[in-house]
């Protein structure tokens, strides 16, 4: 039996604390990615002057990124433990798939994150049973608390949500 998967987007209508926390979060995820992109550029030049021979690995793994940050760069940058663990996660996983469909010659060697040309979300999975549960005007975001939305009865009632995206463009917010 197969499921019918659908996704929707919409505008949310945030409190100012609950934007500076998407702010905040969404540096942290861009400065993620691209301390993740510069290890690897540096390893990949490592890699095309011959310092690396071909049994060393091309970049490094988001699995082994996010050990390297969990054990030294908190002790660095502190300010890293406010954003979600899982959303700095999928970041990372995200840059990593970009350098392997580079590595194929599926796509163009990964860029850096700009703070101006914003194309970083966060991914909020649902941990507790709470978690994106809608009402007609607002949404249950996890670690960020019930939201209201902008337009009212859009978002369907009663079904079942697994995961989500946060993200911001032009000054909106949309989940």
């Amino acid at each position: 039996m197969k499921r019918l998967l659908k996704s929707f987007k919409t505008e949310l209508r945030l409190n100012e604390s609950q934007k500076d926390k998407i702010r905040r979060s969404l540096g942290i995820c861009r400065f993620l990615s691209n301390q993740y992109i510069a290890r690897n550029i540096w390893l990949y030049r490592l890699y095309r002057r011959g310092i690396l021979d071909e049994k060393q690995r091309r970049f490094v793994t988001a699995n082994d990124f996010d050990k390297y940050v969990n054990h030294t760069r908190k002790k660095k940058f502190p300010w890293i433990d406010q954003c979600g663990s899982k959303a700095r996660k999928k970041v990372l996983v995200n840059a990593e798939q970009a350098f392997r469909r580079f590595f194929k010659g599926q796509a163009h060697f990964p860029r850096f994150k700009r703070k101006n040309q914003q194309n970083v979300k966060l991914y909020f999975p649902k941990n507790n049973k709470g978690d994106w549960t809608i009402w007609r005007h607002k949404i249950q975001v996890p670690t960020i608390g019930k939201v209201r939305l902008k337009e009212f009865g859009y978002l369907p009632q009663g079904v079942t949500i697994k995961n989500g995206h946060v993200s911001y463009e032009a000054g909106r917010y949309y989940v």
